[in-house]
């Protein structure tokens, strides 16, 4: 009987701590939700475009979204705190655990992360 609480509260405590976080399916759906012009833009080979390199650890994945013919960055990471510490590091936006880069300053840009992705500044 012992053993069975043993494992329940650990069941119980580990749904009770469970990280919000987008898949990049999720992530896309929700933005073209709010705008159907989003997309990715596809680099015309793997040299070109974003790197995992160029940002801190714990990036799974980088991508350049395009909205209204504006375009900005979208980087995955494995955790929000990842997110949140790159956003504060290069001065973006992050939802979850999304970084979003090149969009501060950009009125469009800015609006369109924080009402349709939930993003925030660090």
């Amino acid at each position: 009987m012992k053993a069975f609480l043993v494992v329940f509260n650990i069941f119980l405590f580990a749904s009770c701590t469970k990280e919000l976080k987008y898949s990049k399916e999720q992530f896309l759906d929700k933005a073209k939700t709010a705008d159907a012009t989003t997309t990715f833009i596809l680099p015309r080979s793997m040299e070109e475009g974003i790197h995992c390199t160029d940002y801190t650890e714990g990036c799974l994945s980088a991508h350049i979204v395009q909205v209204q013919k504006l375009t900005f960055i979208g980087v995955e990471f494995l955790t929000e705190e990842q997110a949140k510490f790159a956003a504060k590091k290069f001065r973006g936006y992050y939802s979850r655990n999304w970084l979003f880069d090149d969009v501060t300053g950009e009125p469009t840009l800015e609006k369109f992360v924080v009402k349709s992705l939930e993003a925030k500044k660090p």
